[in-house]
């Protein structure tokens, strides 16, 4: 009977990912089953942010966080990993606002909130296609549409103020004027964990103090001319002689003549400047540590919200920051305060979002206890694994930097209401028990759900509602309680069942550059909370960089489209605009690459799919490093797939036989090192470092599987040269023992192309994913040494015929191979076209004769 490939395709292609789509989502292949007995595994999905298109490092980041899904899946897990969409905050309302080109303050809030609203369900839409299209294992897309949230739902925010409600009634929220991060922009407070820092070009100034009742002068060295008005302490360091007669005297200020003390500090840094300082009203966070070591309380600001100088700035009042600068720097000028102006680079803290330079000033917020509990988190951050473990530093140093509570209320629209109404006769705030709130309120427009004021019980129907939001990350750090069903936010469950008995979450994956704000505030939460971790695993991934280290945004302009390889060059007319590549997304790619597709007119097609852009990922770094993508290193790896599926075409011709009662020699050390293989794959599944896996059967199927084994039994596998029954037998299953195992092994890497060989060759009925991970036998002591010899022996032969500029068809005369290869003799001569091959040490009086290590040959 004549053998043709059970697998017709003749190519993978890229479209056929979307069929997969299609049969997973018709079998309901990852839903969720809730009376299973199988043990429940949590993935606490990172909620992304859907404020704009999703980008390249959104889609890498999601898909490796699938691949921890699609593993436990295989390792027999009930899985839990909901879709899910962070709609709070302040890049929609930058967004609204930049597009109006008007505050929001200038609008009716209700009609900003709705515009708000429809910008993040467009935005949504493009971000869950690509989820979708990049092949995540989402329950919700499968058969669950139950396990899916928004951070803005009803249900989501109730649960938001209902942990408020609990934190305020345990005497954890306090509220207090005190100094606090700024974002002019935004207009609003921001913590401490989402400030970055940025080197600036500035100007440092020599100024000129008068010591108060004496001709002493003394010289101060700022890059912030604009806060002398608000100046309160003069210090040096104890040990600096130079300054030490000052101690206890008094300075005035040029300009605002305010009477300053001069003390010793161990703040005082004596090689900057001149080595005495200015503790202002509030330069940076030390001026607030110091002037509250002092007791120096209250001190007036001199910078507003809206980033001009108020009443503190005297003359100067009403002027920007800028403008106040220079105005204040002519006039020193002119009374000879002055002593020069350098320039200097100086380390800016500015907001994470706007990218303006931060300002201090004292607000009136709500907070909730952080500092005091520090040594219990610590404990709580012991208890978790970390992958890597060298990621767990990024949040000890942070730990240890804090110094101040958590300001967790925010001047802005699109978020969570603050459960608070104030009595409009004493003013005092009244608080919901958590049990008397049975849905999520707006409490800037809605009744309070209490009668009476809880001071001098007076009616609440005309108090007035807290017009302030919490911080986003306040929504995002109860992220993992929605993950196990808190507040039944997937599905019904009395008395919190599920809940209970799943909590902590299993796994928390993100991204290292959030550790300082969404691990940790969440940490924080579940603490309070529980007094438990929230989770017991954290995957920590790097970032997504071009091809030269930088990272990929926008305004760096090396920002990659994810469509761009997810969708035809072609696509049809009646595609919606968020589904359809950014139309200067390619032009990017052609800036960043040297790639021959970019030297013509055209634009170039770069549908290679997920299962390339995965296992690219995967290719580029060990998991916790960042990651540098290239065109050139995605179309390689999207060679492998074809790769694969043409060993898979290859191997579909031959029945899937049972295992003989004898093996060939050949087969057993291509078993053994299948086992040797798969031991190291499964390593590194276990450490959740996928580039452990990609790497090793990246090599082994290309290198040697394909390169090697494969054509040593290909002969065998046919049934050519009078072979027995048995040993063709053998060579076959051989190769689908192996290539069954490959398939597992690949599956969570890449879920599409592996899908479809599995069912066009074993089981048409059934998911590759729902199937267990192959598990090693006894890996064989011998077979690295037998897998060195025979790649040796095969490379020393075909180099030899290519230098001859001979056929690989060409017979060899005579070959000398190592003991390791006797049983492999028979195989071995039919691949080569092998004459004679003798054991042992070769005779070099032979002509012609060439020695390599361990085998010598003669052409």
């Amino acid at each position: 009977m004549a053998l043709k490939p059970k697998i017709t395709m003749k190519r993978w292609k890229a479209s056929n990912e979307r069929e997969i789509i299609q049969y997973w989502s018709e079998s309901e292949t990852f839903k969720f089953i809730e009376d299973s007995k199988k043990p429940v595994y949590i993935i606490d999905t990172p909620p992304p942010y859907v404020s704009g298109r999703a980008h390249l490092g959104f889609a890498i980041h999601y898909a490796q966080i699938d691949m921890i899904a699609r593993y436990y899946r295989m390792q027999g897990k009930n899985v839990i990993f909901p879709a899910c969409a962070d709609r709070n905050g302040l890049p929609v309302e930058v967004k609204v606002e930049q597009k109006l080109n008007k505050s929001m303050h200038e609008m009716d809030r209700e009609e900003f909130l709705q515009i708000c609203k429809r910008e993040l369900d467009i935005a949504e839409e493009n971000t869950i296609q690509v989820m979708k299209w990049m092949g995540l294992s989402c329950n919700s897309f499968y058969g669950s549409p139950e396990i899916y949230y928004q951070t803005d739902s009803p249900q989501y925010r109730l649960n938001t103020q209902r942990t408020f409600l609990r934190a305020w009634h345990t005497g954890l929220i306090t509220h207090a004027t005190r100094p606090n991060n700024w974002c002019i922009d935004c207009g609003t407070t921001i913590a401490d964990a989402e400030i970055e820092y940025t080197e600036n070009e500035s100007f440092l100034h020599e100024i000129i103090f008068n010591v108060e009742n004496s001709d002493e002068t003394i010289t101060i060295s700022t890059t912030r001319p604009e806060l002398i008005p608000t100046c309160e302490l003069i210090i040096y360091h104890p040990t600096d002689s130079r300054y030490t007669d000052l101690e206890g005297k008094y300075a005035l200020t040029p300009l605002f003549k305010k009477k300053i003390p001069i003390r010793k500090h161990r703040e005082a840094d004596p090689e900057f400047g001149t080595g005495i300082m200015m503790i202002c009203a509030f330069g940076d966070k030390s001026d607030v540590k110091i002037l509250r070591e002092e007791r120096i309380t209250n001190p007036k600001t001199v910078i507003d919200a809206d980033g001009r100088i108020n009443e503190v700035g005297e003359k100067y009042s009403g002027m920007l920051v800028k403008e106040a600068q220079a105005a204040i720097i002519e006039d020193l000028k002119k009374n000879g305060s002055l002593i020069q102006s350098t320039k200097t680079l100086r380390r800016v803290p500015v907001c994470w979002r706007s990218k303006t330079p931060i300002e201090i000033i004292a607000m009136e917020e709500y907070y909730i206890k952080q500092l005091e509990v520090i040594p219990e988190i610590k404990k709580i951050v012991e208890k978790m694994d970390f992958f890597p473990k060298s990621n767990k530093i990024i949040l000890d140093n942070w730990i240890s930097t804090i110094n101040t509570d958590w300001a967790i209320s925010r001047r802005r629209f699109y978020g969570t209401s603050i459960p608070i109404w104030y009595c409009s006769k004493c003013q005092t705030p009244n608080v919901p028990k958590e049990e008397e709130l049975d849905r999520y309120y707006d409490a800037w427009k809605e009744q309070s759900p209490m009668i009476k004021c809880i001071k001098c019980g007076k009616s609440l129907k005309d108090a007035q509602g807290e017009v302030r939001t919490f911080d986003t990350w306040f929504d995002s750090s109860i992220s993992e309680l929605a993950a196990c069903n808190f507040g039944e936010i997937f599905f019904q469950d009395k008395e919190q069942q599920f809940f209970e008995k799943n909590f902590p979450c299993s796994v928390r994956p993100q991204g290292k550059e959030i550790v300082r704000t969404w691990l940790f505030y969440t940490i924080l939460r579940s603490f309070h909370l529980f007094k438990k971790p929230p989770f017991r695993q954290v995957w920590i991934s790097g970032l997504v960089r071009d091809p030269y280290g930088g990272k990929m945004s926008k305004s760096e302009g090396n920002s990659v489209d994810p469509l761009l390889f997810l969708q035809p060059q072609v696509i049809p007319k009646n595609t919606p605009k968020t589904l359809r590549p950014d139309k200067d997304s390619w032009k990017v790619i052609a800036k960043l690459e040297s790639s021959p597709k970019f030297s013509g007119k055209q634009t170039p097609n770069l549908y290679y799919g997920a299962d390339s852009v995965r296992l690219t990922s995967c290719l580029q770094g060990s998991h916790g490093s960042d990651i540098r993508f290239s065109l050139s290193k995605l179309d390689g790896n999207a060679k492998f797939i074809t790769k694969l599926w043409n060993i898979s075409r290859f191997i579909s011709i031959f029945p899937n036989e049972d295992r003989p009662k004898k093996l060939e020699a050949v087969d057993q050390w291509l078993l053994a090192s299948l086992d040797a293989l798969t031991s190291r794959c499964l390593n590194g599944y276990a450490k959740l470092d996928f580039s452990v896996p990609a790497e090793n059967l990246y090599n082994w199927v290309w290198n040697l599987f394909a390169a090697h084994y494969i054509e040593l039994v290909k002969s065998r596998a046919y049934g050519e040269e009078n072979m027995s029954k048995i040993s063709i037998q053998s060579a076959r299953y051989s190769l689908h023992t192996s290539l069954q195992a490959i398939l597992k092994l690949l599956a969570p890497i890449v879920p599409f192309v592996t899908e479809k060989i599995f069912q066009s060759l074993y089981d048409p009925e059934i998911s590759i994913h729902l199937e267990n991970l192959p598990q090693p036998d006894n890996p064989s002591t011998e077979e690295q040494s037998i897998t060195e010899d025979l790649l040796t022996l095969d490379s020393a032969i075909w180099k030899a015929k290519k230098d001859k500029a001979l056929s690989l068809k060409e017979p060899v005369s005579l070959v000398f191979i190592p003991k390791s290869l006797e049983n492999f003799t028979n195989d071995l001569k039919i691949m080569h076209n092998i004459v004679t091959i003798k054991m042992g040490e070769p005779d070099n009086s032979i002509e012609g004769l060439i020695t390599k290590k361990n085998c010598s040959l003669k052409l």
